[in-house]
């Protein structure tokens, strides 16, 4: 146990001086989400996926992807569940995160892998967009919402999904 009292020690601090020399804003999106993550590992072992709502393909779920390097797709935003057929008692999910479309940029201006979706998120003015190269599996510890029946589903209707489907097709499928 001491061993890995030390090795953790270590590795926090290792992180620490890494993350000292961050700006302010991101040393605050990783604080934040240590406290996210740390919650998530509490309730790890006692998390039942079963009690939530059953996810359907071509659900829009509000979830927190994480802290994540790069060019990688974090924070908290809507995706798509794109996997057919998930068992409530599995605790993953496949999705498609979803982005905003910033000012002045239009449906023309999407990278090639990406697909316009327009207005899909109620009360909200923003277009939208799947950004199907950062497909991923998440857990479903990761859903803010829908949990319950009563947080409403939305849903991305049949012809955007059809599109998706061949975006998915597109990037990730050789042509023969």
């Amino acid at each position: 146990m001491l061993q890995l009292d030390i090795a953790l020690q270590a590795a926090f601090s290792k992180a620490l001086q890494a993350i000292k020399h961050k700006d302010t804003h991101r040393q605050e999106i990783l604080a934040n989400w240590i406290q996210t993550w740390s919650s998530y590992l509490d309730h790890e072992d006692t998390f039942s996926p079963n009690r939530l709502v059953p996810y359907k393909r071509g659900m829009i779920i509000h979830v927190n992807m994480g802290f994540n390097l790069g060019s990688e797709t974090g924070g908290t935003r809507y995706a798509v569940v794109i996997e057919n057929n998930n068992n409530p008692k599995n605790n993953t999910l496949v999705v498609i995160p979803l982005s905003s479309m910033s000012d002045g940029k239009t449906k023309d201006d999407l990278h090639r892998s990406e697909v316009f979706l327009g207005k899909v998120i109620p009360g909200s003015n923003v277009e939208s967009y799947a950004k199907v190269l950062q497909i991923r599996a998440i857990s479903k510890l990761r859903i803010i919402k829908p949990k319950r029946k009563s947080d409403g589903v939305i849903r991305v209707d049949a012809p955007k999904l059809d599109e998706i489907d061949q975006k998915i097709i597109e990037c990730f499928v050789k042509k023969s």
